[in-house]
């Protein structure tokens, strides 16, 4: 009976340790899914090139320069805001000479600062400034500006956007990181992997604009 007793206690001890692996498991897969931080060297080498190239070519308003970072398919989102909420409409190409929208001109760019990967810095509207400045993108969280606005949208303006293409806005932004340049004119724009290549997808000109 002692044998016996002590063989129940010996399996009882194995039975709680497997469970707390399996645990420890579930909670390790659950972290590698959240986590989205880019720590293979490539890879930040490939969107390092991207985001200094499209600050370069919007400083010097080359806008050859930028549509050659732009996706054939995708084109560019620009988040614009002509009221009290923000708006956003998707354009092939970027021309400076015809703004989106057409009243609000794309500001000149005079940008001092290397490329850093950090959390984004955040505009407050009482102060006029940023609680840190620098050219910065956060590859630790996705984006969901996008998601926000169409879900806004539908709750005010009679379903505009269909739940299959709120799914398609929402898939991509989960592919995608936020980069804001925190120059007087700031520049912030979104870039997305599609097929093994960074692309810019969408330009920001709403954020840190505090008159509506």
């Amino acid at each position: 009976m002692k044998n016996i007793c002590v063989a129940f206690f010996i399996s009882l001890m194995m039975l709680q340790a497997c469970n707390q692996g399996a645990r420890k498991t579930n909670e390790t897969i659950k972290d590698s899914i959240t986590q989205s931080s880019i720590d293979n060297a490539e890879e930040i080498g490939d969107i390092s090139e991207v985001l200094t190239r499209f600050v370069r070519a919007y400083a010097s308003r080359d806008q050859a320069k930028i549509n050659n970072l732009l996706h054939p398919e995708l084109g560019l989102t620009v988040i614009y805001r002509p009221g009290v909420s923000d708006n956003f409409t998707t354009v092939d190409s970027m021309d400076f000479a015809h703004p989106v929208p057409n009243y609000y001109p794309y500001p000149t760019l005079d940008n001092p600062y290397a490329l850093t990967f950090d959390t984004l810095p955040v505009f407050d509207c009482g102060t006029g400034e940023w609680n840190k400045e620098g050219f910065i993108c956060d590859t630790t969280g996705h984006p969901t500006q996008l998601t926000r606005i169409a879900l806004f949208e539908n709750e005010f303006n009679e379903a505009t956007y269909s739940p299959a293409t709120l799914e398609q806005i929402a898939n991509r932004e989960k592919l995608s990181f936020r980069v804001i340049v925190t120059t007087k004119n700031p520049l912030i724009f979104h870039v997305q992997k599609f097929q093994g290549q960074w692309y810019v997808t969408v330009l920001d000109r709403a954020y840190g604009g505090c008159d509506a």
